[in-house]
Formats: structure tokens, C-alpha cells, sequence
């Protein structure tokens, strides 16, 4: 299942520049992108994540990513997804020199249960 999703990701940062969908949830966002300058500031609440999910904190250069966003971090929802009991955020941050891709899964107690940051192409 974990390859599928990594697949479906991938194939989403290859596709051109995705248009924003409406956000319905606003909280979320915020939390995504008080979640998002947390790793920028190497200071990540690891509470906020399950096990599975803060192993994605370990990907090397993750916090400087984000070092070419401005604050506060401005986000476009592309996409929600529902799969089983999990909610998939798709969302783009602009940032210089490109734009990053984000994608964010939260478990059916708002925990993280991935986090994925990639350039946009």
C-alpha cells in the first residue's frame, strides 16, 4: 500500500501546475503549515505524529526544502483524498526557487501518519 501511495504521489508532482480546489477545512491547513515551519525550524512537536509518521522526519534535507518559503507559509489545497479511515492532503507552497508539493496524511486521531515534501516540476 505504501509503494501505491508513493506511486500516486509521484505521478502528482509530475503533473504540470495543478489548479487549487476549494478548502473547506482551514484548520487543517493551518496545522499544515504550523506543522510544515516546525520542520523548517528543526523544532517538530513529535506528538503531533504517529511512529510511522515521524520516520518521514528523517528524510535528509527535508527542513531545507523549506528554507526558500516565506512566512507565514502560504498554501493551495490540490487535493483530498479519504482512504479507509485516513484523510490525504495534497497541497503546494510556493517558495523560491520553486514551488514544493506536499503531501499529508492524517489517522482518524488527527495524528500524522505521513508527511512528504517534494519540487514541484
Amino acid at each position: 500500500m505504501k509503494l501505491n501511495i508513493l506511486l500516486f504521489f509521484a505521478g502528482l508532482c509530475s503533473i504540470g501546475c495543478a489548479a487549487a480546489i476549494p478548502d473547506d477545512e482551514p484548520d487543517v491547513t493551518a496545522q499544515v503549515a504550523d506543522v510544515l515551519e516546525s520542520v523548517a525550524d528543526g523544532k517538530v512537536a513529535l506528538e503531533r505524529f504517529t511512529e510511522r509518521g515521524a520516520s518521514y522526519l528523517a528524510v535528509p534535507g527535508m527542513p531545507a526544502l523549506m528554507k526558500g518559503c516565506r512566512r507565514p507559509l502560504v498554501l493551495e489545497l490540490l487535493s483530498r483524498n479519504v482512504i479507509g479511515e485516513d484523510r490525504l492532503y495534497v497541497y503546494r507552497a510556493k517558495c523560491q526557487p520553486q514551488a514544493l508539493r506536499i503531501a499529508i496524511d492524517f489517522n482518524k486521531a488527527a495524528r500524522i501518519n505521513r508527511l512528504e515534501l517534494a519540487p514541484e516540476r
